[in-house]
């Protein structure tokens, strides 16, 4: 029987209300409270460009050392 819709819970002692984004994988959960979402996820494209980056630059050849100077990051 269903209760209540749309309404915040608590889940493993995090508050996750209507609208937050939850994201899971082997290693874990995370609730991403809907007001930052779209900085989230901006800032997770960054990263991602980033090593993609860094890992084009390690496959043509480039030193590790070099890498992590030019972008500090690996």
């Amino acid at each position: 029987m269903v209760m209540e819709i749309d309404v915040p819970i608590a889940c493993g002692g995090i508050r996750v209300a209507p609208g937050d984004w939850i994201f899971g994988d082997v290693d874990g959960v995370v609730v991403i409270r809907q007001r930052l979402a779209k900085e989230a996820l901006r800032l997770a494209l960054a990263k991602v460009e980033g090593e993609d980056r860094v890992r084009a630059e390690l496959a043509r050849g480039d030193l590790l050392k070099d890498v992590f100077a030019r972008h500090g990051i690996l």
